[in-house]
């Protein structure tokens, strides 16, 4: 396949390559501080600059907030948000340094986190661990990990083989297994009926060969996988949701919980569906108290489920296969 790739295609790849390779070499030489300078002069920059991602990100706070902030408040928000995202993309680049020098953790587990989670590990069912891009979601698995909480978490591939092998080797140093995303299920459903714990980001647009189906997020119907009511419903392993909170001193909180109960009793798809409504609802709450830290330059709402737009975002567009799928998630 490489072979079939444009000239420009395979040197793009191998600069790509080589910047990465120098952030990695780079990245665990800055200390913090620099890195949070660097992230809010980034961040700032990128903002200014990329004016579709920007567009997006203020398009998505109009729907989530509507009147309730004002529009200086959701520059505002946006603005932190491009910061938070390239303070999570610069540290990830460090992220060596966490796991070479054990001295050197920069994570705070909330009263009662690890006590949760050795109860729920304890019961030997298999643990399913829900974040999303929300903070820092690479260190947060970092975190886990040092921890003594592996888990094998679902990972899109990146396009440049030689930058996907770079990330899976660092992300696999902290005790992770790593599973691409595309027939993930399978051997999703597999770990955990072994006993192993599974890590998803679920604030991703899902599709119907995936089993997504239309969910009200901040009131409006996203596409959204329902793979965690699935493999919960069919292997019995416990949930729980889980955010790294980013601190002012560079530091980060780490939250293990809400556990999300459900009852294996009740109607397959019924209890699915309420399942995926209860970790929606704790984005939802967990975004709201501190909005800057989301991913609002990603377009959740991409794809709607009538021709008509309603509150949805300019973004959005109408796929008539995508959206004949079930839409018992959504509510009236």
């Amino acid at each position: 396949m490489e072979k079939s790739l444009s000239l420009w295609k395979r040197v793009r790849r191998w600069i790509e390559a080589r910047l990465c390779r120098a952030g990695f070499w780079i990245g665990p030489r800055l200390s913090h501080s620099t890195i949070l300078g660097l992230a809010r002069f980034l961040g700032c920059c990128a903002y200014h600059l990329a004016f579709s991602q920007r567009r997006v990100a203020l398009a998505n706070l109009d729907l989530a907030f509507g009147n309730t902030r004002t529009a200086e408040q959701k520059r505002q928000i946006a603005r932190s948000s491009f910061q938070s995202f390239a303070r999570t993309s610069l540290e990830t680049l460090g992220g060596e340094q966490l796991l070479t020098d054990k001295r050197d953790q920069r994570f705070d587990f909330s009263p009662g986190a690890l006590d949760l989670l050795d109860r729920l590990v304890s019961q030997k069912r298999g643990l399913i661990a829900l974040t999303f891009h929300y903070g820092n979601w690479e260190w947060l698995s970092l975190a886990w990990g040092m921890a003594g909480y592996p888990v094998t978490v679902v990972a899109q591939p990146i396009k440049n083989p030689e930058i996907e092998s770079l990330f899976r080797t660092r992300r696999e140093q902290a005790g992770h297994r790593l599973v691409h995303r595309r027939h993930a299920a399978r051997q999703l459903y597999k770990i955990l009926k072994r006993g192993g714990n599974i890590g998803l980001l679920v604030d991703l647009n899902s599709s119907m060969e995936e089993g997504g189906a239309f969910f009200d997020f901040f009131g409006v119907p996203a596409l959204t996988t329902r793979v965690v009511g699935f493999l919960a419903m069919r292997t019995g392993a416990p949930i729980v949701c889980s955010v790294a909170y980013p601190q002012e001193d560079g530091r980060y909180r780490v939250e293990i919980g809400p556990e999300i109960p459900y009852d294996l009793s009740a109607p397959f798809e019924e209890e699915s569906n309420r399942i995926t409504r209860c970790w929606l609802a704790h984005c939802e709450e967990v975004i709201r108290r501190k909005p800057e830290f989301w991913m609002w330059m990603y377009k959740r709402w991409k794809v709607r489920p009538g021709p008509e737009p309603g509150r949805h975002p300019f973004y959005s567009f109408h796929d008539p296969q995508r959206s004949a799928m079930n839409r018992s998630g959504t509510e009236s």
